[in-house]
């Protein structure tokens, strides 16, 4: 049993148990009414202990922006496959005709953000702050479900309007890899012996409590 349980307990403590994976740029100054914008990168280049870093199963993006006006604000995400999804595209633009009129933001960008819904719904004159959707809706993100992890990231961002002042960025990524078939297979025998484990100690459990005649 004491055996059976230091297997365990290496099995499930080994590389190919996955975490979310976070790589942060400084970021930098997004010129105002400019649309040429600016470039940042992130870069994944690691490996799970095994091998490099297989592909994405789910990612998010925080954004961190001080100043400028949310509503002049254009942002897309590109993988190291060529896969590009639009962030935001100007946010309340579509709603108000003038769009969000506060000036920054500390916010994720993830798949199924019930809560606030999609960033470009919002025309709020605050500082944007919580979880939202991507511009393209709740499973907008998942288009880059399959994509490499290892590579540059390349996110694009743009300020579309002068007068406002020009916006500061600084943001991350956080990955979630697919795990390699041959971490599935130790996940599965992992609970495979989880399981022997307890149907050994319940078998010993009722042996030893037969009264004796």
């Amino acid at each position: 049993m004491r055996t059976t349980l230091k297997i365990l307990i290496l099995l499930l403590a080994a590389p190919w148990a996955q975490a979310t994976l976070t790589q942060v740029d400084t970021g930098g100054v997004i010129p105002a009414g400019n649309p040429v914008g600016s470039v940042f990168t992130a870069t994944f280049s690691g490996t799970d202990g095994l091998n490099p870093y297989p592909t994405v199963s789910q990612l998010t993006v925080n954004l961190n922006i001080t100043g400028g006006y949310n509503g002049d604000l254009y942002a897309y995400l590109i993988a190291p496959n060529g896969t590009l999804v639009v962030l935001m595209n100007q946010p309340g633009v579509a709603v108000n005709g003038f769009g969000a009129y506060g000036a920054g933001m500390n916010i994720t960008l993830q798949d199924g953000a019930t809560a606030n819904g999609s960033i470009q719904n919002v025309t709020s004159g605050s500082v944007l702050s919580g979880t939202y959707n991507a511009a393209g809706g709740s499973t907008a993100l998942s288009a880059f479900d399959g994509s490499q992890v290892n590579g540059v990231w390349t996110l694009y961002f743009a300020d579309l309007a002068s007068g406002t002042g020009s916006p500061t960025l600084t943001w991350s990524i956080g990955l979630t890899p697919v795990p390699e078939p041959v971490e599935l297979a130790l996940g599965l025998f992992a609970a495979m012996l989880l399981a022997l484990a307890g149907l050994k100690w319940i078998c010993r459990s009722a042996v030893t409590s037969q009264p004796l005649e």
